[in-house]
Parts: structure tokens; sequence; C-alpha cells
């Protein structure tokens, strides 16, 4: 079982999650939907990164923060 720790986008908690350990995917751009036990919403998480759709790191550097 591969286990990861992502920050729930709603609550700001970490909240660890596990899943079958298949093989990485190929595609660092594959989106898995995981149930948040801190908020009960899905969320889609990168099987590569464990990051959430939307994380901060994942937009063009011309889309970041101030």
């Amino acid at each position: 079982m591969a286990t990861i720790v992502f920050q729930c986008p709603q609550t700001g908690l970490n909240v660890q999650h596990t899943w079958p350990d298949d093989e990485r995917p190929a595609d660092d751009k594959t989106y898995v939907f995981v149930t948040c036990p801190s908020c009960t919403r899905m969320h889609l998480i990168n099987r590569s990164t464990g990051r959430p759709l939307g994380y901060k790191d994942d937009r063009p550097s011309g889309d970041q923060e101030k």
C-alpha cells in the first residue's frame, strides 16, 4: 500500500490517504478522486506528487499568488 499525506484545500489540515501500491503512472498529470476525511468532500489528487489539483505550484509561473 502506498501512503500519501496531502493538505486539504478546504480545512488546511494534513490528511493521510492510502491506495494500492500500483505502478506509478507514466504521465505525471494523472489524478484520482479521494474522499477527504477532514472535510468529507472529494479532491483530485495527483498520483505522482500526492498534491491536490490546483495546488499553487501546479499553476504557470504568471499565475502565482503574491
